[in-house]
């Protein structure tokens, strides 16, 4: 579990809108990023900055991956699915 429920992050716009679910975690260095895993962004304001928390009301399962490596993401085909860890991202 994220130990900090007010930690910003940033998000796409897709997942801001509550259109699509979060697909792709990225941690970059210190940041967090939950993204749709869409290339379809054409949103001029993102990144969105957001708690954890608001994230987490919506999908539970975004703590497992409370644990990621920094540098690492994790991606999954659809919500409820196993997450795929890869080190080195980007």
């Amino acid at each position: 579990m994220f130990d900090d429920l007010r930690l910003g992050v940033y998000c796409c716009g897709h997942v801001f809108r509550r259109e699509r679910a979060v697909l792709l975690v990225v941690r970059d260095g210190t940041d967090w990023q939950f993204l749709c895993g869409g290339v379809d962004h054409s949103d001029p304001d993102e990144p969105y900055h957001v708690c954890i928390a608001g994230l987490l009301d919506e999908d539970g399962t975004l703590a497992e991956v409370s644990d990621l490596a920094p540098d690492a993401e994790a991606e999954r085909q659809r919500p409820g699915a196993d997450w795929l860890r890869t080190l080195g991202c980007h």
